[in-house]
């Protein structure tokens, strides 16, 4: 019985030890801390990410989104402009994989032609970008102007479609 619970230990600590190196050699890699700006590591899902409980539109001025007869003008092309540069004006390191999103974020989706393509999730801490049908976690050089940017663009756009 004790050579059991000896051998059990034995595998656990092994386990164990085996976890924590893994841990340490992400942590001590370039996978974690090499800088991406959002042109290198942006991407599209055809599906929002299940978190989303607000939008913000990416649209572009002039274009005819859905089955629109109205172009989109620059007043309402201006909230997802100032989303798409909030992100081009971070770099962002990759987030530790077990890592998961919170919820209610803010999902942001590029409108062109008829069919939205979602391109981020914004969950207050980390930006998600879908990658090869799931949404990896990064983190951005400044969580706190992002969230700022982001909010300040929802609010824009929601002043625009309720007419304020």
């Amino acid at each position: 019985m004790k050579k059991k619970l000896w051998i059990l230990c034995i595998i656990v600590v092994l386990l164990s030890s085996f976890g924590l190196g893994l841990a340490a050699g992400y942590v001590a890699s370039d996978y974690s801390t090499e800088e991406f700006n959002y042109d290198q590591i942006k991407g599209s899902n055809a599906d929002p990410h299940p978190q989303s409980a607000r939008f913000i539109n990416i649209f572009y001025e002039g274009d005819f989104p859905g089955m629109s007869d109205f172009p989109i003008t620059a007043e309402q092309a201006e909230p997802g402009k100032k989303a798409l540069n909030a992100l081009r004006g971070q770099t962002y390191t990759r987030l530790f994989p077990l890592i998961r999103p919170s919820k209610k974020g803010i999902g942001i989706y590029e409108v062109s032609g008829c069919t939205p393509s979602y391109t981020a999730y914004w969950d207050g801490k980390h930006l998600w970008l879908p990658d090869e049908g799931r949404w990896r976690g990064y983190v951005p050089s400044s969580p706190g102007q992002l969230e700022q940017e982001f909010q300040s663009s929802w609010q824009l756009q929601n002043g625009i479609i309720d007419g304020k």
